[in-house]
Formats: C-alpha cells, structure tokens, sequence
C-alpha cells in the first residue's frame, strides 16, 4: 500500500465528543489503528502510531476536562 497523505490528528480525533467512545478506542488501539489504516487506504508507520495516540489522549483529556468544568451542562442532558 502506498501511504496517502494523513490528516492532522488532533483535527480528526475532533470529529469525536464522546469521551467514553474513544476511551473504548484507546483500550484496542490495535483495532483502531486497523480502522485507521482502511479509512485512509495506507499502511501506517510506527511514528504515526505515536502521533495518533498522543492526539487521541489529548482529545480524551479535553473532553473530560470539559465535562468537569461544566458539571452543569452535564446535569442539564439528564433532564
């Protein structure tokens, strides 16, 4: 497989606003990286392993710091 040209990966882990889905992402890295790879068409190299997964814990960390700085808003989807 030739290597496409891969996105910015703090942009596409953006696309996600569900801090427990890409949780469950991270505990099978090995099955999301796959999925990465078909989405993208390319075989991916162990340096963008890295930046996936450093992008993927920043993502994490945003959202649950979000969730923890607006307990309201949180409260307010219960109703």
């Amino acid at each position: 497989m030739t290597q496409n040209k891969l996105p910015e990966w703090s942009v596409y882990w953006s696309r996600y606003n569900d801090a427990d889905l890409l949780q469950k992402m991270s505990s099978d890295m090995d099955d999301t990286l796959r999925r990465i790879e078909a989405e993208f068409n390319c075989k991916l190299l162990s340096g963008d392993h890295l930046m996936i997964i450093d992008a993927l814990e920043e993502r994490i960390e945003e959202l649950e710091n979000a969730r923890r700085t607006n307990p309201v808003d949180v409260q307010g989807e219960l109703f």
